[in-house]
């Protein structure tokens, strides 16, 4: 405010006040005019100077009011724009401070992000690991699956073997059965024909004896010629009849031998059969523990497959579930700082 001057004390009161010397030189020149005049004059002056001050004063005033509008408009523009700053400063100070956090988010998404990314190498790798063994198991299973085919086929041919070993067993019994009583047989007509043999030689020499008898008695030659003629002839007859049964016998004998023969091989085809019937049987025993171990390990095997699948299963759902938090993650990574807010000067 150069060329503005503050209002000065007014030289003239308010409420003038005579005083008693000025009433006392009143009345001491009231009988002067002219002292009167010039005391009036000044008085005169005196107020012509009260009221230019007046004037002054009153120029002050307006102007004072004048700058005071304008001051307070002023500072009503710049209390405004302190607040503006202020809220700016403020707001600077949120962004700064969220900057901040964003930032140290923004590092511990990465940190995540490459540990979500180790772990997820790690996981692909134990995928990796969980196919081999799947497909190795699977190979497995497939080879028991088929070795338990092929023990079952095995055993339905030697359950086969087993029942036709049977079979043969019973008709070598029923074979061995009957030439057993064959045998029993031939052992009762050889005995019916060493006894008739026995009586047959027994038969001869009674009638040779009485041929010899005959021939040494004395008598008609006539006679005794008949009778000897006779029992000759009866004689002959019994020796052919001794031949016949010595063959029979002897055919017999032979017959005998031969079922005795056929009888032992066949109670020797009969204890091999046993024998492998017995083997048959231990086999079939030995193959049926061998399928229920090899379906237990097929159970189990498949157990495991399955075991190993859903580990294989539960390694893909955190694959999956990591990959979702990584892309939702790049999806609300900070915001730049160059894309902040920035504060505008009053």
């Amino acid at each position: 405010m150069d060329d503005l001057t503050l209002p000065q004390q007014l030289s003239f009161p308010w409420n003038p006040v005579v005083t008693e010397n000025q009433v006392t030189l009143a009345h001491s020149v009231a009988d002067s005019p002219q002292q009167r005049v010039q005391q009036l004059e000044q008085i005169l002056d005196q107020c012509q100077t009260y009221i230019d001050e007046l004037k002054q004063q009153l120029r002050n005033q307006q102007f004072l009011e004048d700058l005071l509008a304008r001051t307070e408009e002023t500072a009503l523009i710049q209390q405004q724009a302190i607040l503006t700053l202020q809220e700016q400063l403020h707001s600077q100070a949120t962004c700064a401070h969220q900057l901040a956090e964003m930032t140290s988010r923004r590092q511990s998404l990465e940190i995540m992000v490459q540990q979500s990314q180790t772990e997820i190498q790690h996981l692909h790798q134990e995928v990796d690991r969980l196919l081999h063994i799947q497909d190795a198991l699977e190979a497995k299973l497939v080879n028991s699956h088929r070795l338990l085919r092929q023990r079952e086929h095995d055993l339905q041919l030697l359950e086969s073997q087993q029942r036709q070993a049977h079979e043969e067993k019973g008709l070598l019994q029923t074979r061995l059965e009957q030439l057993q009583q064959e045998l029993s047989d031939r052992e009762n007509d050889i005995r019916d024909l060493s006894s008739r043999l026995t009586q047959a030689n027994d038969l001869i020499e009674t009638q040779e004896r009485v041929i010899t008898a005959l021939q040494q008695t004395q008598g008609q030659e006539s006679s005794k010629n008949t009778v000897i003629q006779g029992l000759s002839k009866t004689l002959l007859k019994t020796q052919k009849t001794l031949q016949e049964l010595e063959q029979e016998y002897q055919l017999q004998r032979l017959q005998y031998m031969k079922v005795q023969h056929y009888t032992q091989e066949i109670e020797g085809r009969s204890t091999q059969q046993q024998a492998r019937l017995q083997k048959l049987e231990a086999q079939v025993a030995e193959l049926q523990e061998q399928i229920l171990h090899q379906a237990q390990q097929a159970r189990e095997q498949e157990t495991a497959i399955q075991h190993w699948k859903d580990r294989y299963s539960a390694a893909e759902r955190v694959i999956s579930q990591l990959q979702q938090m990584i892309t939702q993650m790049a999806a609300d990574k900070p915001t730049p700082l160059n894309s902040l807010p920035s504060g505008s000067s009053p």
